[in-house]
């Protein structure tokens, strides 16, 4: 529960106003029986051993201690009542970890109840309820009434607590559905426990407590084991649709988004780890609440040996002070609990899993075995997602160069022609090069020589290539560009800033067939084609074959070291 000071404070007067008051009112005007501290104190023990095992069903977490509240006040009056469940309450609040502060709670859940217990006595005496002796029929049916009315009154102030106050009012549905339930399920437990004590005396904490504690247990536990059993079946399923992801960035977004069904973050980021480097923060997904305020993003620290990462073991961070011990990051100012994850592969941690939440102990229940599942299925999906792209990158590229191949590019034609022909693009253009007089290179100085240079001519095109850009090795010492959305104009300037670019670099080898093999300087240069769709062609071959003419008929023919631009006119029909 997140509240302003002014609405602390508000709350805090509140209880000042309002408890007082409502002891005061059921110590002068309710009747009490005398009390058995004995007895009393074996209730407080129940009570304090059910709140400590709430169970969760259908994403409600419930304590079932209403039946103990109930027997009570059925056996000692309000007043005994109200001072039971305030110290139980306050045992409760030093007990169970919450980022709420502890006096807030106390105060509002004072409130709520001091409130609730004097209205619901109210209207048990009101139907005739008595803490004399009564007919089995009337003190079911007053009994009956008091809970419904205690979980109504209960459930309405909650609720217009939180409307009040603007908090979070989207599962009180279930959670008034519930507690209604419950409440009538437990009410016979307090009825017994009334009549056994009558007969019994303390005793009948042995028939009715006790059992009832190992009764929870047992479903408990059970509950739980179910529970565990859902989230291994979801970490296996989401195991496999990461194993069906064939790039490695799929995977890393396609993990972050399925692991939130398992891990309740609400922002996630995987980071790179590299010994001596700085961290390298390969995806993440952040909350939209960090856009506000001065300090809105996860910033990692510069070096592997400050960032308190432990290398071997799923971690959690509860509190803000706990954050303080991941030296060197930066985290938004929103956050209040974190939990880091080792991806461990071949035995090395490779990569971290970091996950963080507004709320203080948020991963307290996540199991670790799950988190440490979560990352094995992650680290050996992103490994056959490399292996693929690494074939596919052998399958698709020049081995020498590391550009596309002819096949490659022949299907980014295809490509490129049905985004033309659909409207998508409007022009499409095309550049051919080829290095003047490359035979020459290798039979003077050698094949490897001849690769060496070839490798260094693609790395000056490469420095060409822009998004949409396709770039890939045509054959020998042919390259081809295909310029989506790209002028006839605009390629040409492109083709003549190479082909300049080209003629002013100096290239070094070393000469296979020199006996020293002491470094030359080599000076080279390229014959460019340039053709366009729509102007000079129909189809993606079409384009090749008519950049390839312009290349032959404007650069080679016309003295090497020139840019043609194919023209169709009867004197380059001629001429080919």
């Amino acid at each position: 529960m997140k509240m302003t000071t002014t609405q602390r404070r508000i709350i805090h007067v509140m209880w000042l106003c309002i408890v007082p008051t409502a002891f005061y009112v059921a110590y002068q005007f309710y009747p009490a029986n005398e009390i058995d501290y004995s007895n009393l104190l074996m209730l407080a023990f129940v009570l304090l051993a059910i709140m400590n095992l709430p169970i969760a069903w259908q994403h409600v977490s419930m304590t079932l201690e209403r039946w103990v509240v109930f027997t009570v006040f059925f056996q000692y009056g309000i007043i005994a009542e109200m001072v039971f469940m305030q110290v139980g309450m306050i045992m409760l609040i030093f007990t169970l970890k919450s980022s709420t502060p502890k006096l807030l709670r106390f105060t509002f859940n004072s409130i709520n109840f001091a409130v609730t217990s004097l209205l619901s006595s109210l209207v048990y005496y009101a139907v005739g309820g008595s803490l004399e002796y009564m007919s089995f029929s009337t003190f079911m049916i007053a009994g009956f009434i008091y809970a419904s009315v205690y979980s109504w009154f209960n459930s309405l102030l909650l609720t217009a607590f939180f409307r009040i106050f603007k908090q979070e009012t989207g599962k009180m549905g279930k959670i008034i559905i519930w507690d209604y339930v419950t409440s009538i399920l437990l009410l016979p437990f307090a009825i017994i426990s009334c009549y056994l004590f009558q007969q019994f005396g303390n005793k009948s904490m042995l028939l009715v407590g006790i059992p009832f504690i190992l009764v929870l247990l047992v479903t408990r536990s059970y509950l739980r084991s179910n529970q565990q059993n859902e989230v291994l079946s979801s970490a296996a399923m989401i195991g496999h649709e990461l194993a069906e992801q064939l790039r490695v960035d799929e995977v890393l977004q396609s993990f972050l988004g399925k692991i939130k069904t398992v891990i309740p973050y609400e922002s996630a980021y995987i980071i790179d780890r590299r010994i001596g480097e700085q961290l390298v923060l390969l995806t993440s997904t952040e909350c939209v609440d960090y856009v506000e305020g001065p300090q809105k993003v996860l910033v990692p620290p510069k070096k592997t040996e400050q960032d308190g990462l432990s290398s071997g073991r799923t971690k959690k961070y509860s509190t803000r002070k706990d954050l303080q011990t991941l030296r060197g990051f930066t985290f938004p100012i929103a956050v209040e609990s974190a939990m880091t994850a080792p991806i461990v592969r071949y035995g090395k941690t490779e990569a971290y899993l970091l996950v963080t939440s507004t709320r203080e102990y948020a991963f307290n229940d996540v199991p670790t075995k799950i988190v440490d599942l979560l990352t094995g299925y992650l680290a050996v999906a992103v490994e056959k997602a490399r292996y693929y792209e690494r074939t596919v990158e052998k399958s698709v590229k020049c081995g020498l160069t590391g550009l596309y191949n002819f096949r490659y590019l022949d299907e980014k034609m295809d490509e490129e022609l049905v985004r033309y022909h659909t409207g998508e693009i409007g022009t499409l253009s095309t550049i051919i090069l080829d290095i003047d007089r490359f035979k020459g290179i290798n039979d003077s100085y050698g094949h490897q020589s001849g690769n060496d240079l070839l490798v260094a001519f693609a790395t000056i095109l490469q420095n060409y290539t822009r998004d949409g850009v396709t770039l890939a090795r045509y054959g020998g010492e042919e390259f081809v560009f295909i310029l989506p959305d790209w002028s006839k104009e605009a390629a040409i300037a492109l083709a003549e800033t190479i082909r300049k670019e080209v003629e002013e670099t100096t290239f070094t080898i070393l000469p296979d067939l020199s006996p020293d093999r002491e470094p030359t300087i080599v000076q080279m240069t390229c014959s460019i084609g340039v053709a366009s769709l729509p102007e000079d062609a129909a189809d993606g071959k079409d384009l090749l074959r008519n950049a390839d003419r312009a290349l032959y008929i404007g650069g080679k023919q016309a003295g090497r070291n020139k840019v043609g631009v194919y023209e169709e006119n009867p004197k380059i029909n001629a001429a080919t």
